[in-house]
């Protein structure tokens, strides 16, 4: 029974596999004189273009956006800022725009206020921190911005609020060069005074007993740096639109006023251009988007 059940099963196996190989062949000579389907589209839609009188909102228009922003994850200081932007669109995806702002406040971040409130001098930090009550003023700051930038919109759409308000919106994807203007601690040494204490001397010349005229010495600079980011725009009106920006701007300076490192990777006993620690600046911007000219463009 053993041998007829093996032999029993060969057969089929056989039987199977020959009826395979047709199959494929049949499937092969098939496909060599297959042809596609013309499929003839009738009615309304004959001829018709995959989008029909799609509004163009930014094709050979100028934006100018005057906007709000905010620096956000700063380690010390945080910025509030006023500006605004201009961009030209050569097509309705690609675009070219510059833009300014200037830190009308700035805000201590609860490390400052810590270090303000508790922090404690001694010899030892004495160049660092010379005094808690005037921390706040010895850390670095963005005093204003500027740059110049390529735009792309890969993505838009249209977007329903409770099924009665319709609204155009897209993605910007956008990158570029930024000029920041950068206040810091000015260059000091840390120098041994009489009496096991230390001393200051302020870049330029002036001596700062006990470090204390330095922790407030600023020296300003222009900080040059790449740019980049996304946005998120929504237009309501032909003319008017409002825009949510994400900018991310690394570089480095010194934000804590300290002596971080030296020529050698370790603390030196000066502050300088070496203590700078490279930082990715964040910038969230709420702007109102105003089109000219003010009609809109449409596609066939």
């Amino acid at each position: 029974m053993m041998i007829l059940a093996r032999q029993t099963l060969l057969r089929i196996g056989f039987i199977v596999a020959l009826a395979l190989g047709l199959v494929m062949v049949d499937g092969l000579q098939a496909n060599n004189i297959a042809s596609a389907q013309d499929v003839q589209v009738s009615g309304p839609l004959a001829g018709a273009p995959a989008v029909m009188n799609q509004r163009l909102w930014r094709d050979m228009r100028l934006h100018v956006e005057p906007f709000f922003a905010f620096t956000i994850a700063d380690e010390y200081s945080r910025s509030l800022i006023v500006g605004g932007e201009v961009r030209f669109h050569l097509l309705d995806w690609l675009g070219i725009g510059g833009w300014g702002g200037y830190s009308v406040a700035t805000l201590n971040t609860n490390l400052t206020q810590e270090i303000r409130d508790k922090g404690v001098t001694t010899n030892a930090n004495r160049l660092d921190l010379p005094s808690r009550e005037n921390y706040p003023d010895q850390v670095g700051r963005l005093n204003w911005w500027s740059g110049v930038e390529l735009h792309f919109v890969p993505f838009r759409g249209k977007l329903a609020m409770f099924q009665k308000i319709f609204v155009d919106a897209d993605i910007d994807l956008f990158v570029g060069a930024a000029f920041v203007g950068v206040e810091e601690r000015k260059n000091v040494e840390g120098l041994p005074a009489p009496g096991n204490v230390i001393d200051c001397l302020i870049e330029g010349g002036e001596n700062s007993p006990g470090c204390l005229s330095s922790q407030t010495a600023r020296t300003k600079r222009t900080a040059i740096a790449p740019s980049f980011g996304i946005a998120f725009s929504a237009f309501f009106k032909e003319f008017v639109g409002i825009s949510l920006r994400w900018r991310g701007i690394p570089f480095k300076y010194n934000t804590s006023g300290t002596d971080n490192s030296g020529p050698d990777g370790i603390p030196d006993g000066q502050i300088d251009s070496s203590d700078r620690i490279r930082q990715f600046n964040n910038m969230f911007t709420v702007g109102v988007i105003f089109t000219l000219p003010p009609k809109i463009k449409t596609t066939q």
